[in-house]
């Protein structure tokens, strides 16, 4: 049985239906008496994933409810609120793009109750004889209500598959930038005193300031929780670490230190069968050999990169992977093998139908012509869904300096094209294609109850979430995106 269509719920005056995946969730949020200069709301949604439960003709759900309010502003403090966003633990954004403060904790034991047929009127006296140990009943909209103290029981059990458990997730959900919502979360760990939580929070924030440029300050966030990782002896946090740390000391050009970190997480991820990360290794000490002008030893690792790439069925991470092993054939002054692996690589984004293929298309041909740049006008046509997102191999990509003897076209050629498609992650604004609302939605609804994520970003694939599910051509690295 689905849940209640909110778009045709006769909701009261001034409610806030919030935007979330149609039948999958109900978030509602409703407003109380103005008191004080407070406006006060109240959040009630259903649980994700909790069974709907139908008994002598009316369905229930586990829901949870949040209580918040929002200070009354008057024209001179919207005016400064535009510029000063608030921000900290509690924060909530109101679908109406207000802010209000959470006041309390999160409260559970409650029901959503619905009738099954619209014609047959529900009311509180039906629900009360359906729930007796009710402590409340809260008419929210026409055959709507909220029943507290009730813990819902199927009833009915059926066999169902093992599955793992849901997350729990701490109020408030972060909301906001990665930098904010990696800082949310980090309060949160060191308030909850959870080392485990912490050390995953100074990744996400580390990788964060990484994608802001910030290298050093991503080395200094890495290290404090690699310190943490090793002393829960937890190996799987620590090869998510390294394998950042290793990225960042490439960004600020500590090279052989980049090596260092990149072996270790290489030797964790083989030890412990971590094949994605595994993968992002191989990649990135390719990168740094890259760096080192070693194009043999940046081959091998690439290679091997490819091979998990192909096994793991990512595609766009073997297309990129193609492109930076032609790149290497450059170096090596292979032009036929620059060219075999470039177009490979061509292929397989035609194929995804990936508007990243026009683009390297075009540089591939400037190549095979002998031209020596990328012109601007092309690069500024790129569209945003052709980047990278905040991914850890977007993050350690950064071209060599030519080298003394090396002519502008070649290698310098084909590395424009990933430093240009690079720098596109950074524009996401008006006029660039992306997926509609509800999609994007349903994608982080899907990442939010993933063991590989991590709140703020995706550890087998290094993205940010928020980012990357707008991007049409992005997919989930396990397929677990609805198509």
């Amino acid at each position: 049985m689905p849940l209640p269509d909110w778009r045709t719920l006769n909701l009261p005056e001034g409610s806030l239906p919030e935007p979330v995946p149609e039948r999958t969730r109900l978030v509602l949020w409703l407003p109380g008496i103005r008191e004080g200069g407070f406006q006060p709301w109240q959040r009630i949604a259903n649980v994700a994933r909790a069974p709907v439960v139908t008994e002598h003709g009316i369905c229930a759900t586990a829901a949870m409810a949040y209580h918040a309010r929002q200070r009354i502003l008057g024209v001179f403090g919207k005016v400064v609120r535009r510029f000063r966003e608030p921000r900290g633990d509690g924060v909530w954004i109101l679908p109406n793009g207000d802010y209000a403060q959470q006041v309390g904790q999160r409260q559970t034991g409650l029901l959503l109750a619905w009738s099954v047929d619209d014609a047959v009127p529900l009311d509180a006296e039906r629900i009360r004889s359906a729930w007796p140990q009710g402590q409340s009943v809260q008419r929210l909209a026409h055959n709507l209500f909220l029943v507290s103290g009730v813990e819902l029981q199927p009833a009915k059990p059926e066999p169902v598959p093992p599955q793992p458990p849901a997350p729990v997730i701490s109020p408030p959900l972060p909301q906001g930038a990665p930098h904010e919502q990696a800082e949310q979360l980090l309060a949160a760990a060191r308030q909850a005193g959870d080392r485990r939580r912490e050390a995953t929070a100074l990744t996400d924030l580390g990788a964060a300031c990484l994608a802001k440029g910030e290298a050093p300050r991503a080395v200094a966030l890495f290290n404090e929780a690699l310190l943490i990782a090793r002393q829960l002896a937890d190996r799987a946090l620590e090869c998510d670490v390294l394998g950042n740390l290793g990225v960042a000391a490439l960004a600020d050009g500590q090279l052989a230190q980049a090596v260092e970190f990149l072996d270790q997480q290489l030797a964790h991820a083989q030890a412990t069968g971590q094949r994605f990360a595994e993968k992002i290794a191989l990649t990135c000490l390719g990168l740094a050999h890259a760096r080192l002008r070693d194009p043999d030893r940046a081959i091998a690792y690439f290679e091997q990169a490819l091979a998990l790439a192909r096994e793991l069925g990512d595609r766009l991470h073997e297309a990129n992977l193609l492109w930076h092993v032609a790149i290497q054939e450059a170096e090596r002054g292979q032009p036929d093998a620059t060219i075999a692996r470039g177009q490979a690589a061509v292929d397989l984004l035609q194929q995804a139908g990936n508007p990243q293929a026009a683009w390297f298309a075009d540089v591939l041909e400037k190549f095979r012509r002998g031209e020596s740049a990328v012109s601007t006008e092309t690069a500024a046509t790129l569209p945003a869904s052709m980047a990278f997102g905040g991914s850890i191999v977007a993050s350690a990509w950064s071209a060599p300096p030519p080298a003394p003897d090396q002519t502008p076209r070649g290698p310098g050629l084909l590395y424009q094209a990933f430093s240009a498609t690079k720098s596109m992650a950074k524009f996401l604004g008006s006029g660039l294609q992306t997926v509609p609302a509800n999609t994007q939605q349903q994608r982080l609804q899907t990442c939010a109850t993933c063991e590989h994520h991590t709140g703020v970003r995706c550890k087998l694939c290094g993205c940010f979430t928020a980012a990357k599910a707008w991007l049409p051509h992005e997919d989930c690295p396990i397929r677990k995106w609805p198509r």
